[in-house]
């Protein structure tokens, strides 16, 4: 057994991306001992958009934990309109003059976000996968025992900290690919964001234009669509720019589906990000939320495990994932998508609000509320 077993006050964090991280820096800038732990050698790629809205940034900037210089050095570029389409038509295109939002790569992100964690005094160990989950302990895939009083569960959509608490029980999983294609290829190339419906059920296609590429994926939440339906649906969709995919390297990985855990855990167990189920349900939209739920959990736990005084915030990143849960039908649902449609090309509030949503700056809610004004 890990020495580190004897002190009552450890918070053992495991999983490294933006979520533990964000949780193991704001632990260790408290004074509270930590140790990170992942099963990846940093730096290291994750299948994502990369986009960061204004409400990550300002989690960042906001906590202390970066600072706005160190964030535009992130930042690959800044976006300010989205194309809508509906399978092979142009539905609108919608301009922000006060909401961007940037564009990162997720390797060099969450490098940085690893390296802020350490240098606020967390003790990080990489290369280190857990196998087995128990009461005080995590064993390692080398046999090693490692011990704690709080457990931190931010190890994705496959979480081994969810199953340890939910009994082995499995969650429902949507499916995320990407391929990135170098501006100088001969292709449309968008100035802006694109989202392009129709083309997968409850999903859609994106192209996200970066500093070199064009990140050009497909994704899909609690969809009836299988893996293969949705490699067809991104195959297809690069046919019709003219891109060969023969050769070319596809990234994929999970995301959760549907199931949320609103209280982040329970008892000395603490989930975050992916693996407490907080991605939204529309947009696919992760970033923002790991950042803000490892912050809230850490928060619960320097509260002495309260979580009563953190939980429960109107409009916190549990509540923005509870309402995509439930206006993703409006959206993706055969009996009201094409009238959202309609109301894309038709409405420049609908247009806005989903702007809005996206860049962070506005919860389902307000954007519904203002739609049926």
């Amino acid at each position: 057994m890990n020495a580190l077993k004897g002190r009552r006050d450890l918070t053992l964090v495991v999983g490294a991306g933006p979520a533990g991280s964000a949780c193991a820096w704001k632990l260790a800038s408290s004074g509270r001992p930590c140790v990170l732990l992942d099963k990846h050698e940093f730096p290291r790629d994750k299948v994502c958009g990369g986009i960061l809205s204004g409400r990550a940034a300002k989690t960042l900037t906001g906590s202390g934990m970066v600072s706005s210089g160190e964030l535009d050095s992130l930042t690959l570029r800044k976006h300010r309109s989205i194309t809508f389409w509906h399978r092979d038509d142009r539905l609108r295109t919608y301009t922000s003059e006060s909401h961007p939002v940037r564009v990162v790569h997720r390797r060099l992100l969450d490098s940085f976000l690893l390296e802020k964690a350490a240098e606020a005094g967390a003790e990080v160990r990489t290369g280190c996968c857990v196998e087995t989950v128990g009461k005080d302990h995590v064993e390692t895939s080398d046999g090693e025992k490692v011990g704690f009083f709080r457990l931190v569960g931010a190890d994705g959509c496959n979480s081994v900290i969810r199953r340890s608490i939910s009994a082995g029980h499995s969650r429902k999983t949507g499916m995320g690919l990407e391929y990135f294609v170098p501006l100088a290829e001969p292709c449309r190339q968008p100035d802006g964001l694109e989202v392009h419906f129709g083309h997968i059920p409850y999903g859609y296609i994106w192209m996200i234009p970066g500093q070199e590429t064009v990140n050009v994926g497909a994704g899909a939440v609690g969809s009836p669509a299988t893996p293969s339906v949705i490699v067809d649906a991104l195959e297809g969709f690069m046919g019709s720019l003219s891109v060969e995919t023969a050769g070319r390297q596809l990234h994929g990985a999970p995301i959760p589906s549907i199931v949320l855990d609103r209280d982040l855990g329970r008892g000395r167990f603490y989930l975050a990000g992916d693996a407490a189920g907080l991605v939204d349900q529309v947009s696919g939209e992760g970033i923002a939320h790991a950042l803000e739920s490892g912050m809230m959990v850490a928060e619960c736990i320097i509260a002495g495990d309260r979580r009563e005084k953190v939980l429960g915030r109107k409009g916190s990143c549990i509540d923005i994932v509870a309402q995509s849960i439930l206006y993703r039908h409006l959206l993706f649902s055969r009996l009201t998508m094409g009238t959202a449609m309609l109301s894309l090309r038709d409405s420049s509030a609908f247009a806005r609000g989903y702007w809005n949503v996206v860049a962070g700056v506005e919860t389902y809610h307000e954007m519904f509320r203002r739609v049926l004004e």
